[in-house]
């Protein structure tokens, strides 16, 4: 973890979270260059993460930026970010997913995540913004197990035959014995995710490029 009040502060970006709603996404502002050493780390095959926090008046939130290396070509990576039915695979603790709808790059779909003990469903809407692009995002619309939750996925090329998976995501809970014990746990868990695609798309017969 790379931790830093000034970095935390300079990834984020609001578009008025609260009053778009399901109208058009949250934006996260493009996080700093990656320094020498983190991209050395990412070379070697590490996870990088850089967590951060924001308050405003709905209420706390948490979450951070993550990045790995995927030996894949964007255009394979996207693909499998595109698919509602990769997304038990490639996101943690997801013990169901549901596509409600689709229409053209837009996507609606129901998760339940967790684990036996307990878990929250809600809809995000999904949209492939472009090339390199997926953004995501509550829909408040439609019941909801958790107040709010916004991010993106970016892939940009790395080498000729791998790619630069970023992950950023800001999750707001509002319910107290869960928020109390388990946001720090739930930010970790969260930020493995770089690493649960990496391990699907390389693992893929028809996608990755072998090591």
């Amino acid at each position: 973890m790379v931790p830093g009040r000034t970095r935390r502060r300079s990834l984020i970006q609001l578009a008025g979270a609260a009053a778009l709603g399901a109208l058009a996404p949250p934006r996260l502002a493009e996080a700093e260059p990656l320094s020498d050493p983190e991209r050395a780390r990412l070379a070697g095959g590490e996870l990088v993460s850089v967590p951060f926090d924001l308050n405003l008046p709905e209420g706390d939130y948490l979450g951070g930026v993550s990045y790995a290396v995927v030996r894949a070509r964007p255009a394979e990576v996207m693909a499998v970010l595109a698919d509602p039915d990769a997304y038990r695979a490639i996101l943690p603790m997801t013990l169901e997913t549901r596509l409600i709808a689709r229409r053209g790059r837009d996507a609606t779909v129901f998760f339940r995540q967790g684990t036996r003990l307990g878990s929250a469903g809600y809809v995000l809407l999904v949209r492939t913004e472009s090339d390199t692009t997926v953004r995501f995002w509550l829909d408040a619309s439609r019941p909801h197990e958790i107040a709010d939750l916004w991010g993106y996925f970016r892939v940009l090329p790395w080498t000729a035959s791998s790619s630069l998976l970023t992950y950023a995501a800001l999750l707001h809970l509002d319910f107290g014995v869960v928020k109390l014990l388990f946001s720090q746990k739930i930010r970790e868990i969260a930020m493995t995710t770089p690493g649960l695609i990496r391990a699907y798309v390389e693992g893929h017969p028809r996608l990755g490029t072998p090591p």
